[in-house]
């Protein structure tokens, strides 16, 4: 009869490492294997407008070599920041399509149909951190909430009206009420900017003020034009994406209103 040789240590440490990398239970201990995100990688033009197009806020890494440190960077940025959508592209076809002549960060903005590139050659002290930052500073998104580094991005954007709600911290049926000012967003896409202002934050309350209000007036929705500095009050409190849509619309069209503020405060950078 053929002898049976006893499993070797190697063999018996391999099929623990098999068992284990899965998930599954080991003893009184459950062991799983990180998920370690990655960007999507666009390998043909269609793909990669596809995934721009379907995302508010996308953020691409054109490439010429993968062998770049700042690929490292951005890989660093992909796992630790999961509200971003992330892609990155080393074909040559798709760099040419979007004009790519030097290894970039991108992002494009649906709400203001803004493309921002970071030409990495030109910031040779680039890292991880600098990277975020300038994401975070131009971050804009069919409702973007108001704070210290966002306002950097809103004062910038080419869209010089802007709606805010102003509520204080949590505000009733905020999820439904936002998913309506998102609605209006969209059809108002290029004309007017949705911001969220949430007065508990430091600093935010000087905002409430430029507008006159009250923590006991909100939530209260205004519109401002950052180049004339004409500003007026929504009286209707009912927040439909539609009521939205005709209070801006009003705006753009220069209808007066009884609610229109006066015009002799000194500009404030919001």
């Amino acid at each position: 009869m053929d002898k049976i040789m006893a499993p070797s240590s190697t063999f018996i440490l391999l099929m623990f490492l098999l068992k284990t990398s899965s998930g599954e239970q080991v003893g009184n201990t459950t062991i799983t294997t990180e998920f370690i995100r990655e960007p999507r990688t666009l390998n043909d033009i269609s793909v990669a407008e596809a995934f721009i197009d379907s995302n508010e806020f996308a953020v691409v890494a054109f490439f010429k070599d993968l062998e770049e440190p700042e690929v490292e960077y951005f890989k660093a940025l992909v796992r630790n920041h999961p509200e971003w959508e992330f892609g990155i592209s080393t074909n040559e076809d798709v760099l040419k399509h979007f004009k790519i002549e030097s290894s970039s960060v991108s992002l494009f903005r649906q709400v203001d149909s803004v493309r921002d590139d970071l030409i990495l050659k030109d910031y040779p002290e680039i890292d991880t951190a600098k990277l975020y930052r300038f994401l975070s500073i131009n971050e804009l998104r069919w409702v973007t909430p108001y704070n210290a580094v966002t306002a950097v991005g809103i004062m910038g954007s080419k869209v010089q009206v802007h709606l805010l709600l102003f509520v204080d911290k949590k505000m009733e049926k905020e999820d439904e009420v936002l998913k309506e000012f998102q609605d209006a967003a969209k059809q108002l896409k290029g004309k007017v900017l949705f911001v969220k202002v949430n007065v508990a934050l430091r600093g935010n309350e000087k905002v409430m003020g430029y507008f006159q209000l009250k923590t006991s007036d909100l939530p209260k929705v205004a519109i401002y034009n950052t180049e004339t500095d004409v500003k007026r009050l929504m009286t209707n409190n009912d927040f439909t994406a539609e009521n939205l849509k005709t209070f801006c619309l009003g705006f753009l069209s220069g209808e007066s209103n009884e609610e229109d503020s006066e015009q002799d405060d000194v500009k404030t950078e919001l």
